[in-house]
């Protein structure tokens, strides 16, 4: 069956022709997802300044006729 996962560790490793333990597999980092989205948004800053001012144009133009 076809797996997503990373890639396997190998179990035995040959060092100098000694068999020796692998190392640790690396661990995952699980950010909330507050942490993520702001890790984005502040990587793609010219998407989300866009973005941001879309919406501020989008608001002047809905309070144009306001009184």
């Amino acid at each position: 069956m076809l797996t997503f996962d990373s890639l396997p560790q190998a179990r035995v490793v040959r060092n100098a022709g000694q068999l020796v333990a692998p190392p640790p597999a690396p661990r995952v980092d699980d950010q909330g997802s507050l942490t993520t989205f702001l890790a984005y948004a502040i990587g793609l800053w010219p998407l989300t300044a866009i973005v941001m001012l879309m919406f501020g144009l989008l608001y002047m133009a809905g309070m144009n006729g306001a009184p």
